[in-house]
């Protein structure tokens, strides 16, 4: 009679510390799409290791895992968001259940065999255990999105998490093992979730020192990237300036010669000399200024600095480029940084179109509006008109393989940020990209 309800017992904890592990999965990719299929792979994933408990014991947990990351991967196409969930989801729910087996000992004084054998005893551990995961998830799932647009985890960094996580499971499952063979007493189960504690603070501890390490190093580069932003339009400044004080040192000679064709009343020649030499230096000044002398309106630094590296970037490819700020842009509703990344994919994907084909354009605007400011970014397109539905998808591009991956962080970013929208339109032969970023208080 014991045997069988302990392994009911069993099953029916294997079955829900499988689908936990799921849903857990599925919260930390984030992918809220293909809902039909993550129900049945919870379904068949739970019915298949609740069968494999029983053939190789614990470790039968690790091939839902594998399949877990398998699935991730199908969507994501990226191993390191494929393999992460999974393996946090594992240690938190190894962490939930020591810790639920410390309440069950100190709150209902419950042994471990109780435990197994006792329906009551069984759903209390289960509803602690319940909600020790759901804390662990949600708190972590909260961190995530404070921090995710702010830090970007490279491959470096990337890679450290990942080992120091995978050791943390190996190390956790090891000492299960050894519990098991020691049989699993209540002085066994209590050691080993205060092990498991003490080793979850000093893995959050690493953590929390590896985050700082990543936010200090981004900061950093943010303002490498800044100065030598500000740097090239200075440079293009004091260009352009030259360029004013040249025209002025000929100023004087360009009006001599100008007079004297007046005195003779040489018509044909003053207007010969007026088309030949005078009026294209005073266009290429007017392009030139036409180009940067709207910038003088954004007061936003890191915006600043980022249309003019692209800008100059495009020129530099001759690309036809226009920019318009009619009013002052003092700020926007919208973390500088995070504005910069948008436009930074907005106009590489923008120049990368233009500069392979001849007579190419780039025209962005910057349009205060009541309620709102809207960034419009329009190029020409030279070759295969791009799918609407598809550009935002990972890995989609019209270049060929392993590209596309900016949009899709541009999508990314806009629609986790409440009060901006983006647009994405195509007119014959124009790609158009719109970002409008509503003010404070006001909601898209």
């Amino acid at each position: 009679m014991i045997r069988s309800i302990f392994t009911v017992i069993t099953t029916i904890g294997g079955l829900i510390q499988v689908i936990v592990l799921c849903l857990i999965n599925f919260f930390l990719l984030g992918y809220k799409e293909k809902r039909k299929e993550k129900f049945l792979l919870a379904l068949f994933l739970a019915g298949s290791s609740t069968v494999l408990f029983f053939y190789i014991g614990i470790l039968g947990v690790f091939i839902p895992i594998l399949l877990l990351m398998l699935f991730n991967y199908r969507f994501t196409r990226k191993v390191m968001n494929s393999v992460f969930p999974p393996l946090f989801a594992l240690m938190v729910l190894v962490l939930s259940d020591h810790l639920s087996f410390l309440v069950d000992i100190y709150l209902y004084n419950v042994t471990v065999e109780q435990m197994e054998t006792k329906l009551p005893f069984f759903i209390l551990h289960m509803i602690s255990y319940l909600l020790f995961s759901a804390c662990f998830t949600l708190g972590t799932i909260f961190i995530i999105k404070k921090i995710r647009h702010k830090v970007v985890l490279t491959k470096k960094y990337g890679t450290f998490l990942l080992v120091l996580l995978s050791l943390t499971i190996i190390f956790l499952y090891v000492n299960i093992l050894v519990s098991e063979q020691a049989g699993f007493s209540r002085e066994v189960v209590q050691l080993n979730s205060y092990i498991f504690v003490l080793y979850f603070l000093i893995f959050i501890t690493i953590g929390l020192i590896l985050l700082s390490s990543i936010i200090k190093e981004l900061q950093w580069k943010n303002r490498q990237d800044e100065y030598k932003q500000l740097r090239t339009y200075s440079e293009n400044l004091e260009e352009m300036y030259g360029e004013l004080r040249k025209f002025k040192h000929d100023y004087i000679n360009i009006l001599s010669t100008m007079s004297e064709y007046i005195r003779k009343n040489d018509m044909e020649q003053l207007e010969k000399y007026f088309n030949d030499k005078v009026l294209p230096t005073g266009q290429d000044i007017k392009k030139d200024y036409y180009k940067l002398g709207d910038l003088k309106n954004i007061k936003i630094l890191e915006i600043k600095g980022v249309l003019v590296s692209k800008l100059v970037k495009a020129q530099d490819s001759g690309v036809d480029v226009n920019f318009e700020a009619v009013d002052p842009v003092e700020e926007f509703a919208m973390d500088p940084m995070l504005l910069s990344r948008c436009l930074g994919i907005i106009l590489d994907n923008a120049i990368e179109e233009t500069q392979e084909h001849d007579n190419s354009i780039i025209n962005i605007a910057f349009v205060k509006r009541e309620k709102s400011t809207m960034i419009v970014v329009l190029n020409t397109i030279g070759g295969e008109v791009p799918t609407l539905y598809k550009i935002y998808e990972q890995g989609y591009s019209t270049k060929g393989s392993n590209r596309g991956l900016g949009l899709s962080n541009l999508k990314e970013i806009t629609s986790k940020t409440e009060n901006v929208t983006l647009e994405t339109k195509v007119e014959g032969r124009i790609f158009f990209q719109e970002i409008e970023i509503f003010h404070e208080g006001e909601t898209a």
